[in-house]
C-alpha cells in the first residue's frame, strides 16, 4: 500500500525536519511503502535527493497566521497524492520512538478518517472544559453540551479521497471566518474538531502522540510519537520559531522559565 506522509516544514520549523524524517524511517508503517512530501521554504533541505522525499514550496507566515495556513498549504500540491491510498499529516515536530502501522489505517466504519486525541483532556474527561471554539460567529463553533472527544490537528490521516475532502472543508472554513476577521481560539484545530464532530474516526491509541515533556504514568507504555518541546532553548525557544522575535531563548532563560514557571 501507498502512504504519503505530509508535513510542514517552512520557516525555522525546519530545524525538526531531520529528526522527523530519520525517526519515521524507522519506525512509521514499515510494511508499506511511504513517501515524503514536505513543504517547505528552504533552499534545500537533508534527505530532498532521496527516492522517498519530495520537497514542495511552501512560503512561511508568521504565527497565528501560519498554523492558519495548514489545510491550504496541505491542499496546495494535491495533484501530487493521486497514486497514495493514505495520507497522513504529523506535525515537524514530531519524533517517532516506537513502530506505528496498520492500527491506525481507518476503514469503512471510521469514515476512512483517524484523529488523536489530546490526552490531557481525555483524562480529565469534563466535555464543557473542552477548549472548542465558542463563539457562535466561526465556523470552527461547537455549543456547550456537544461533543465527546478534543483532537490534535497535528497527527491525523485518512483514506486519499476522505482526506483531501475533509482538508478542503477545512480549509474553506478557516478561510471565510479569515474573511469575517475572525480566528477560532486554537486556529486550524478549533476547525479540525469542528469538522470531527458528527463523524467516527478510528481514534489512535490513548497517549500514541503526547508532548515529550509530559509525564503521565498510564501512557508510559503506549507512546509511540513525542511533541519535540519548541520552547526548548536548543530550538530558540517558541517565539523564535514563531517568527515573533529574532532572538533565541538563552539556555539561562529557558531554565528560569522552568524552574518558575514564568514566561520569558
Amino acid at each position: 500500500m501507498n502512504i504519503g506522509v505530509l508535513c510542514v516544514a517552512t520557516g525555522r520549523y525546519v530545524c525538526f525536519w531531520d529528526e522527523f524524517y530519520k525517526s519515521a524511517k524507522e519506525f512509521l508503517f514499515k510494511n508499506h511503502n511511504v513517501h515524503f512530501f514536505v513543504y517547505s521554504d528552504a533552499s534545500e533541505i537533508n534527505y530532498e535527493d532521496n527516492d522517498d522525499v519530495t520537497k514542495l514550496f511552501a512560503q512561511s507566515s508568521k504565527w497565528p497566521i501560519s498554523v492558519c495556513d495548514k489545510f491550504a498549504i496541505l491542499l496546495s500540491r494535491k495533484k501530487f497524492y493521486k497514486d497514495f491510498d493514505y495520507l497522513f499529516h504529523f506535525n515537524i515536530n514530531m519524533k517517532f520512538i516506537a513502530p506505528i502501522g496498520d492500527e491506525i489505517l481507518p476503514d469503512k466504519d471510521n469514515g476512512y478518517l483517524c484523529a488523536c486525541e489530546w490526552i490531557n483532556h481525555k483524562l480529565k474527561g469534563v466535555v464543557d472544559n473542552f477548549p472548542y471554539e465558542r463563539n457562535s460567529r466561526s465556523l470552527a463553533y461547537i455549543p456547550y453540551g456537544e461533543g465527546s472527544h478534543y483532537f490534535m490537528s497535528g497527527a491525523f490521516g485518512g483514506r486519499t479521497k476522505e482526506y483531501i475532502e475533509m482538508c478542503s472543508e477545512i480549509e474553506d472554513n478557516i478561510r471565510r471566518d479569515f474573511q469575517d476577521g475572525i480566528i477560532a481560539i486554537w486556529h486550524d484545530e478549533s476547525h479540525f474538531n469542528k469538522y470531527m464532530l458528527n463523524k467516527n474516526p478510528l481514534i489512535m491509541p490513548s497517549g500514541y502522540i503526547i508532548p515529550e515533556n509530559w509525564k503521565i504514568k498510564s501512557c508510559k507504555n503506549n507512546r509511540r510519537g513525542l511533541l519535540l518541546n519548541k520552547k526548548h532553548w536548543k530550538y530558540g525557544g517558541q517565539s523564535y520559531l514563531r517568527g515573533i522575535s529574532d532572538k533565541k531563548i538563552t539556555p539561562f532563560k529557558y531554565w528560569v522559565s522552568k524552574l518558575f514557571n514564568v514566561k520569558v
